[in-house]
């Protein structure tokens, strides 16, 4: 009997160890299919370029999201997530996407040159440099992953073990990988005309883009340059 309720509770952890790993792969796959910088991003590199940089930009990007979801499972109130590292993060991201959304805009000014162009970004010529500086300089990834981190530990689905977090981590890359999987393929095969449209793409990436970076503005001045200014 003794031998059996081992056997049992074996198979029972196996079993929340394996159960963690597909939350963490919903939810990731859930959460990378909104419009963000990321899958955007991959989308423009598929349809302008190839797919092998589209994948490298996604690993690269998927590699340090799971480095940030390592640091949020420490928990936030050993590492202040949410007060002075977003407001570092901030102002960084904000220039990044200025710069994404000025090379776009004049992309689009310039077609041709888009299309016999290696990269859609003069200054960033590398997909798994952009990758990195626009998967670390996101600063959603922070509060989304803290939120559902504390959701799951307080269901009792994700505990404090090695396979737990391997297990969750490994689901959350397939998951985000997967998402950005169907934008790639959107960019590479249903954009089969790219050079036909490329002027339209490289002014909706740039308003994107824009768009993006006027949001993160308003999210520092309401978290840290308003209660400076009152």
């Amino acid at each position: 009997m003794e031998k059996l309720a081992v056997a049992l509770r074996a198979q029972n952890s196996t079993t929340r160890v394996g159960l963690i790993g597909i939350y963490g792969l919903l939810i990731s796959f859930v959460g990378a299919l909104p419009l963000g910088t990321l899958n955007i991003t991959a989308f423009n590199i598929a349809a302008s370029q190839n797919v092998g940089e589209a994948l490298l930009f996604s690993f690269a990007a998927v590699f340090v999201e799971l480095i940030i979801v390592r640091f949020t499972l420490m928990g936030d109130k050993k590492i202040n997530f949410n007060g002075k590292l977003s407001f570092y993060i901030l102002p960084f991201a904000v220039a990044l996407l200025l710069y994404l959304a000025i090379s776009s805009f004049m992309s689009a000014s310039a077609p041709q040159e888009l299309v016999t162009s290696a990269t859609v970004f003069p200054m960033i010529q590398s997909s798994i440099l952009l990758g990195v500086l626009l998967s670390s300089l996101n600063p959603l990834h922070i509060p989304f992953w803290i939120g559902w981190n504390r959701l799951l530990i307080s269901k009792r689905l994700l505990h404090n073990s090695l396979g737990s977090y391997t297990s969750y981590m490994v689901g959350i890359g397939i998951g985000t990988l997967g998402a950005l999987l169907i934008f790639i393929f959107l960019g590479k095969y249903i954009f089969q005309n790219y050079q036909q449209y490329s002027s339209i793409i490289a002014w909706i990436m740039g308003c994107l883009y824009l768009g993006f970076s006027f949001y993160l503005l308003f999210l520092l001045y309401k978290k840290h340059l308003k209660l400076k200014i009152s």
